[in-house]
């Protein structure tokens, strides 16, 4: 778990300092994970399988191939990256329909194959990151009853990440093309989100840029 920790620390540090000279290279929350993902695959070994459940069958007739004769393959599989990105399943406290931007599992998991989409367990764990990229507003800002709200959409992922088991390292990476956090009053909703982090066991990062 300290070797994970260690790797994930590195990744994410490269990806801010990338994003912080190159702003232009990202643009969406994919694009940040799956730089983090590359880079964590770099160092990291590949995590053994234990186990591939496929469910699924198109109860397929005449001609036409079932599904299940292609989704079988997965069966084989005795290895995957250690990093991989929008990862969920039934299994989650959250339930299968919310994904995580990046999951960084141990070695053992079972993935099932449902439908042609890889579902994870949360028990296969050891780190978990989501990212928010926000390019769309100048300030932060502290409304936390606006669904809308950025304040809401990152505290929101605060409290999916503080629902996985306690043991998983637990990170979110707030990244933006503004500093969201220069005026006082912003200062109230980075506050409020630390505090929120703390209770849910979630390191919380903002990766913003000076003024030129």
């Amino acid at each position: 778990m300290a070797q994970v920790e260690e790797v994930l620390d590195d990744a994410i540090d490269m990806t801010a300092a990338s994003f912080l000279d190159h702003p232009a290279n990202i643009s969406d929350e994919r694009s940040l994970a799956e730089e983090v993902r590359l880079r964590l695959c770099t160092v990291l070994s590949q995590v053994s399988v234990e186990e591939v459940l496929v469910k699924e069958s198109s109860k397929a007739q005449g001609s036409i191939t079932d599904h299940e004769d292609y989704t079988s393959h997965y069966r084989k599989t005795e290895e995957i990256d250690r990093a991989q990105c929008e990862i969920g399943g039934p299994a989650f406290p959250f339930g299968g329909s919310e994904r995580l931007d990046l999951g960084v599992f141990s070695d053992g998991l079972t993935i099932t194959v449902d439908n042609g989409t890889q579902e994870f367990d949360p028990a296969d764990l050891a780190a978990a990151v989501e990212f928010k990229y926000v390019k769309n507003i100048n300030y932060l800002r502290y409304r936390p009853d606006d669904d809308k709200s950025k304040y809401r959409d990152i505290a929101d992922d605060i409290s999916r990440l503080g629902e996985l088991p306690e043991r998983v390292d637990r990170r979110c990476i707030v990244f933006s093309n503004y500093d969201l956090l220069r005026r006082d009053s912003d200062r109230v909703a980075e506050e409020n989100l630390r505090e929120l982090a703390g209770e849910n066991g979630v390191d919380l990062r903002f990766v913003l840029p000076g003024p030129v």
